[in-house]
């Protein structure tokens, strides 16, 4: 029989120390010289433990001693916890397993404070440990109830774990179809979560379980496939363990050569790294080798170098298998006593690892697993069945919400349409007015023209007439001197009432020279008149020029009429999208709502709301009056 390597997952991997590795490591011990407290401590030093054990176990082991010191001490539950969990894993590494015992023991004396990660972490320890030991019920028993805790927390990863440990419980047992059954759970899972170590362990332990079940081709390509993940992870010990399993396969193949090869390799990088476990292996499958080629004096030496590692380490299957294979080998070679002696030896272990007894407990945990999976199931069905009960409830909630919602949008539909509708109608209704304005203004421009042009020169041309018979008349004809006289009037009146219509200066050159026109006029006043612009350059939309004027007109005969000042000014500013215009004078202000309401302000409201403008009037009595407009562009 050859010694079988399969991957457990333990709660580390122990790997060649890499150099960001070593940066961490020096950063927590300066870390660790600098801190007082006594918490922070024993944490630093349980994460040196951590990141040092396969790497330098004598230090780890030391930093692991410093922390348990600071459990005898005032240290939280759960640091406490965790430092004894380590403590669990140290003695599981060095093959201590009554000591693992003894520590899962008191882990799980304080396990509501570990967490469900680190308890898998426990369980999945001991059951490595009762495996070791090949108490093969306990070790299943163990992982089982990690697997309980993966289960209720819904911890697919710790799930892969448990799954490939119980997968390989069934590999030593040599219950394949088990083994492969576990084994591909777990495989599903790692590849699921991307656990790319665990594909490397579950593919090693799928090509153990493929070459014992004959599918030699399935099996060298999980071999293969394993080692691409472990050389790309650096995981020499998963390299090794599958060099001695490639070695196995290739001897189960009758390719000695090969097999040999892959045994010394298996064997060199187990030393390498020190990984006792493997060596035994690699050793006792040389013996095999040997043996079989009949070179019996190599056999043996490897055979005994195998069995006392495995001595050492306590593996009673190891021990067992170099027992038989020296029995059989010194009685091939003529060494009947020696035989005889190894023979006893391996019968007095066969019966202490496996027994009818050992076996039927497995069976009992089997089946009280079995029974247990069936009532979970049907708890899951019905609460399955409860939470369908819940979303059909949910989802009828959620079609009465939507017809609500559905009728809500409707009506929002309907309003948005009405006031779409409404503000066209007002659009249209703003056009129409604008259109009318235009209109008004374009027919104000016409008359004015004529008024000008058409009337005013006929009077012109009256008055020249009459002008010229009053020289040839007696002077003192008074009829045709108040004709002229009242034809000048008349005259006079035609071109105001041309300029009130449509102002000419305003026409031709634009707001600004118009309103300078109009200052112009103040001069002979005791009024003092000044106008600021700005941006003013180019002329704008000629509505608005006119409205604004019109504004300006009434502002001024306002101050002229109503406020005693002797000081006016007016600022004219277009920015972007508003055009803004300010009346100050220094009057006396208005001092009642009459004043404010009065024909003037009126007509100066009536034309900013026709522009979409704003209106502020501040006046103080005795401080004068501001008005400021602003209108959109």
């Amino acid at each position: 029989m050859r010694v079988l390597i399969p991957y457990f997952f333990l709660v580390m991997a122990m790997l060649p120390l890499q150099s960001q590795e070593k940066e961490a490591i020096d950063s927590l011990r300066i870390t660790l010289s600098l801190v007082k407290n006594q918490e922070d401590a024993a944490t630093l030093n349980l994460a040196l433990y951590k990141r040092l054990m396969g790497v330098h176990s004598d230090s780890a082991q030391l930093h692991l001693d410093r922390a348990v010191t600071f459990t005898k001490k005032d240290l939280s539950s759960t640091l406490t916890g965790k430092i004894i969990a380590a403590q669990v894993e140290r003695h599981l590494i060095a093959n201590n397993y009554d000591s693992v015992f003894h520590y899962v023991h008191k882990a799980l004396g304080v396990k509501k404070h570990l967490g469900p990660k680190l308890l898998i972490d426990v369980y999945s320890m001991q059951g490595t440990a009762h495996y070791y030991k090949s108490e093969y019920a306990k070790a299943i028993a163990a992982h089982r109830r990690a697997e309980k805790v993966c289960t209720s927390n819904n911890l697919e990863g710790g799930m892969a774990k448990v799954f490939n440990n119980i997968g390989i419980t069934y590999i030593k047992m040599e219950n394949w179809p088990k083994a492969k059954e576990f084994m591909t759970k777990s495989f599903d899972l790692c590849k699921k979560h991307t656990i790319e170590r665990g594909m490397a362990f579950t593919l090693g332990n799928l090509g153990i379980i493929n070459k014992h079940q004959g599918d030699f081709k399935e099996a060298i390509e999980a071999y293969e496939r394993s080692n691409k993940l472990l050389d790309n992870l650096n995981d020499e010990r998963g390299m090794a363990r599958n060099y001695d399993n490639l070695g196995a396969l290739y001897e189960e193949l009758g390719n000695h050569s090969f097999a040999q090869y892959y045994y010394l390799k298996s064997l060199n990088a187990a030393q390498a790294i020190g990984d006792e476990s493997t060596m035994t292996s690699a050793l006792h499958n040389l013996g095999n080798l040997y043996a079989k080629q009949g070179d019996f004096a190599p056999s043996i030496a490897n055979y005994e170098k195998s069995l006392a590692i495995a001595e050492k380490l306590d593996n009673r299957d190891v021990v067992r298998d170099n027992h038989l294979r020296l029995a059989n080998v010194y009685e091939r070679s003529g060494s009947p006593l020696l035989a005889l002696q190894h023979q006893k030896s391996y019968t007095a272990w066969k019966d202490s690892i496996i027994n009818q007894e050992h076996l039927k407990d497995i069976s009992e945990l089997e089946i009280k697993y079995e029974s247990e999976k069936k009532e979970n199931d049907i708890l899951l069905l019905s609460q399955q069945k409860l939470r369908t009960d819940a979303k059909l409830a949910q989802q009828r909630a959620r079609i009465r919400r939507l017809s609500y919602g559905l009728l809500g949008v409707t009506i929002i539909l309907g309003a948005g349409i009405m006031i779409i509708m409404q503000y066209h109608k007002n659009r249209k209704q703003r056009q129409l007015i604008e259109t009318i304005a235009e209109t008004q203004i374009a027919e104000r421009h016409r008359i004015a023209r004529d008024l000008h042009d058409s009337i005013g020169g006929s009077l012109a041309l009256a008055k020249n007439t009459l002008q010229c018979v009053s020289e040839n008349q007696d002077e003192k004809n008074k009829n045709i001197q108040d004709s002229i006289q009242a034809l000048s009037q008349t005259a006079n009146d035609v071109r105001r009432i041309a300029h009130n219509l449509m102002p000419g200066e305003l026409v031709k050159f634009g707001l600004v020279p118009a309103i300078h026109t109009t200052l112009e006029g103040l001069k002979k006043t005791s009024l003092e008149a000044d106008l600021y612009t700005f941006n003013m350059e180019e002329r704008i939309n000629p509505n608005k020029e006119i409205h604004l004027f019109r504004i300006i007109q009434e502002a001024v005969q306002n101050v002229i009429k109503h406020a005693q000042a002797d000081q006016l000014n007016i600022s004219l500013n277009k920015h972007r999208k508003y055009l803004s215009l300010m009346v100050e004078d220094n009057g006396i202000g208005m001092d009642s709502d009459k004043t404010r309401s009065g024909m003037g302000i009126e007509n100066i409201k009536s034309r900013v709301s026709q522009l979409k403008g704003t209106l502020n009037i501040d006046s103080v009595t005795g401080r004068g009056t501001i008005i400021s407009i602003q209108i959109p562009m």
